[in-house]
């Protein structure tokens, strides 16, 4: 029983309709003045952070406050996340998202009291139980790193003559840990890049699927917290049916703060200005498992709610969420919306920044309550603002020390750290899987382009669960003559991927699996967490952001131990080219995930289908020409872009960006571009670069030089249209005495891995002051960089015109973007015909400008 003596709270839930009913739930056993005593430091370290730095958010992490500390600290047999301070990314852990981001200072706080209390209990005993690495963990030193990058701090005390100082000596541990605006993965239990436009929220339900699929222990969870207006964004609105076709069930728990208040504006009352927006009703309508809270500031219902999750049937397959009422601008301290002096606590979107003078009134009611009490004084709070930056760096960490000395008082410290370590030993090393966690399947020597079956083969798939075996065919490279185009080629990869891995290979698509050939990808079908867990394709609704999302949640998890090594699932999400840009924000801030995270994660990728002008007769609205650009936006060597043209490219490129993304942990996106019509696969023994493999190498030479003639320049070809009428125009423009040389352009991040030495064999870097380009893409994205001043003038691109193509058929809307053979056949002859002219304007300009 709590402490307060109830035995019973009240809260409201959902059966399966969206009406919300109220249900009396047992309240179990646990520390409620602990929980609240560890809100109330948590909540001032957050606003010490705020005061000092004069930056960050305020209302939202106080009103979070309850959830978090819950959440972390009531304990696995409450609901409560089974986690390891000492060891915050154990692949067996519990998944904790702060999917609303800006909210991080209440975990920066409680991770450092946390930290704290290890550390102290630590040196008092020399138990290495309480051990945790300064490296992972958070110390009070690092309040001095709130929204600074990790440059600034490494020459801060030097630079203000505190090096030496003994209240800074915490930073020759490690150094001084830098804590961003928003909360990242990289942050001790935090799993998620959370902020934009409710994208963090968005991956929890491939991260819950994933256990699923792993065979995992359905005691393993995911919490995840986020607000009311956050969770009206696309991405989470989409995230609400990703989470129940899914049927990820009680594994995935959310947590909504619902204050009614945004960074401006009321949600209700405002925004939608009628009171018919009704956020449980919509939760239930979507199919979810519904609880409400009238006040989840109170830790008696957070733990209940939290308890009745736990308790919840595990053959209820509706994902759960918490509707919890509260204040923004929550303080424990506050009586009936006073703080003492007089003076009144600021609330709803008021609070949303931290916008508080610096030892300002408002700072000094919050720091007096807590005083009160503790029982402790903060010092030089009460002498106005800071102005001197040695001295706003010692008064911020003399009174971080003094908060955290509450830690020493009344065994609240000592609580904390048993409690930390009573916890993280539940955390299980050796987690029965249908899967082993020691070995990284894509890794397998299979999948390499040198192994691949170059002819069509048939194999014997045996089902892992079931023991059923079938027979599966893969044709990876076709016949020349054959007429496939290269989308056709897609499943085949996949396919393959799965039969080698045994099914680690995710698909999650729009619902056009069939469409864009990504259909037969998966060797048994449909995935279902209850009665096919070894399927790869998952159920999808057209939902280009949420089904990248979710395909990110799935990446974003491994089960090895090893931090060097990913051992999970690959994940592809695709849609028409002309809609991927909806899938580019969850996989930016997928990229920047993977760029810093920890340990190994796996390989997102998106299929631009149905790219081109070829999109025909869908009309100019499904046109992929400058829509799949965005996948060039993107550090360098972050993303592997392939744009193939014929069918035989698609496995050799394919295979030779998946060794690399498997061996180099920096590529984490694959992104793969393909056009929908059927075109005769190329003999490339007509070609001058006769490789079969020759897409590994990114671009590759169709027709070389005649030694014998004059050079006329390099014709660089990139798309599906654009290269298989200038590789049938190539005996007409040969006939007209044109002497160019062709390269294929499949992957310019592939042939800038390629040695030096090949790289000048096909395209130089003197060649593109020489070079026209003829693409279905377009002139404001090059498919190599660097190109000539005159390259423009020269090549044949889809916006020729810089107009809108308009549409009608294939034929109709080709020869319209200037990509037909006859178009192309003029292009390039003309190309030729001015070669010595074009190369002499280029270097009168460039003597011009030396001069």
């Amino acid at each position: 029983m709590s402490p307060n003596g109830s035995s019973t709270v009240t809260i409201h839930s959902a059966k399966t309709t969206p009406a919300i009913t109220d249900r009396s739930v047992q309240l179990p056993e646990y520390d409620r003045e602990r929980l609240e005593d560890i809100g109330f430091l948590t909540s001032m370290t957050l606003v010490l952070l705020g005061n000092y730095h004069q930056t960050g958010h305020f209302g939202g992490p106080t009103a979070y406050a309850p959830y978090t500390v819950a959440s972390h600290l009531a304990g696995p047999e409450n609901g409560g996340l089974t986690f390891d301070y000492r060891r915050p990314k154990h692949p067996f852990a519990d998944r904790f998202m702060l999917a609303g981001g800006h909210n991080v200072p209440v975990m920066y706080a409680l991770w450092i009291i946390m930290g704290e209390a290890l550390d102290r209990k630590h040196t008092e005993t020399g138990d290495d139980r309480y051990k945790a690495d300064p490296k992972t963990s958070m110390l009070a030193i690092d309040a001095l790193g709130f929204r600074r990058g990790a440059g600034a701090l490494k020459t801060i005390l030097e630079e203000n003559d505190l090096a030496d100082h003994p209240l800074m000596a915490q930073a020759g541990i490690r150094g001084i840990r830098a804590l961003a605006g928003h909360s990242e993965s990289t942050d001790l239990t935090n799993d998620v890049n959370g902020g934009p436009s409710g994208i963090g929220i968005a991956t929890a339900a491939g991260k819950a699927a994933f256990w699923d699929m792993m065979g995992a222990d359905p005691s393993l969870k995911i919490i995840a917290i986020e607000g009311e207006f956050a969770l009206t964004s696309g991405h989470s609105q989409e995230f609400k049916t990703q989470a129940v076709a899914q049927r990820v069930g009680k594994r995935l728990r959310v947590l909504l703060s619902y204050n009614n208040a945004g960074i401006d504006d009321e949600l209700i009352g405002s925004v939608v200005k009628e009171d018919t927006y009704r956020i449980a009703e919509q939760w239930s309508a979507y199919g979810w498992n519904v609880i409400t809270l009238d006040d989840a500031n109170d830790y008696d219902q957070v733990v209940a709610a939290l308890k009745a999750m736990e308790d919840s049937d595990p053959a209820d397959r509706r994902p759960m969420i918490v509707v919890g009422k509260t204040v923004k601008g929550f303080w424990p301290g506050a009586t009936d919306g006073m703080l003492p002096g007089g003076v009144t606590q600021v609330i709803s979107n008021a609070s949303h920044a931290y916008g508080m003078p610096m030892n300002g009134e408002y700072f000094v009611a919050l720091a007096e309550s807590f005083e009160q009490k503790f029982g402790v004084t903060f010092e030089g709070i009460r002498d106005g603002a800071v102005t001197d930056t040695q001295e706003r760096l010692i008064q911020l960490k003399t009174n971080i020390d003094i908060a955290l000395s509450v830690l020493d008082k009344n065994g609240l410290g000592d609580w904390l750290s048993e409690r930390l370590v009573e916890i993280g030993d539940q955390v299980n090393d050796d987690l029965p899987l249908r899967v082993d966690p020691d070995t990284d399947p894509f890794l397998d020597e299979r999948l390499l382009v040198k192994n691949l079956p170059t002819e069509a083969t048939t194999v014997t798939a045996e089902h892992p669960i079931t023991g059923e075996k079938k027979e599966v065919s893969f044709t990876l490279f076709e016949q020349p003559g054959a007429v496939k185009g290269t989308r056709r080629a897609i499943s085949e990869i996949i396919k393959w991927v799965n039969y080698v891995t045994e099914n680690r290979f995710v698909i999650v698509a729009a619902d056009l699996f069939e469409s864009i050939n990504v259909d037969s990808g998966s060797l048994w079908g449909h995935y279902d967490p209850v009665d096919n867990i070894v399927g790869t394709r998952l159920k999808a609704a057209i939902q280009e952001a949420g089904n990248a999302s979710t395909a990110v949640g799935f990446t974003s998890q491994s089960l090895s131990k090893d931090p060097n090594k990913h051992v999970g699932v690959w994940s592809i999400s695709g849609t028409y080219g002309a809609f991927t840009p909806l899938m580019y924000l969850p996989l930016r801030v997928w990229s920047q995930q993977n760029q810093d995270s920890p340990f190994r994660v796996g390989v997102a990728h998106i299929l631009a289908g149905h790219s081109g002008p070829e999109t025909a007769a869908d009309a100019r609205t499904h046109f992929g020409i400058f829509s799949p650009q965005v996948w060039k936006l993107f550090p360098k060597g972050q993303v592997i872009v392939l744009s193939f043209w014929d069918y035989n490219d698609v496995a050799a490129g394919y295979f030779a960006a998946a060794e690399i993304a498997a061996r180099d942990p920096k590529v984490g996106i694959i992104v793969m571009e393909v056009a929908r019509p059927d075109f005769t696969v190329a003999d490339r023994t007509k070609f001058a670069d006769t490789d079969p493999h020759a897409a590994a190498k990114g671009f590759y030479v169709i027709r070389d030089f005649d030694p014998d003639k004059p050079r006329h320049g390099v014709v660089v070809s990139q798309g599906s249209s654009s290269t298989v009428n200038l590789v049938s125009t190539l005996p007409k423009l040969e006939e007209a005495g044109v002497n160019v040389k062709v390269v294929a352009a499949i992957s310019e991040e592939l042939f800038d891995r390629q040695p030096q030495s090949y790289r000048d064999s096909v395209l130089p870097e003197a060649a593109k002051f020489d070079m026209m380009v003829v693409t279905t893409g377009t002139r404001r994205v090059w498919p190599v960089t660097g190109v000539g001043p005159l390259t423009d003038e020269y090549s044949l691109t889809s916006d020729w015109d810089n107009q809108w193509l308009t549409g009608g058929t294939e034929d109709d809307v080709i020869k319209e973007a200037h990509l037909d053979k006859d178009s192309i056949f003029n292009a390039v002859k003309r190309f030729a015909d001015e070669h010595d002219a074009r190369m002499s304007r280029q270097a009168a300009a460039f003597n011009g400008a030396s001069s």
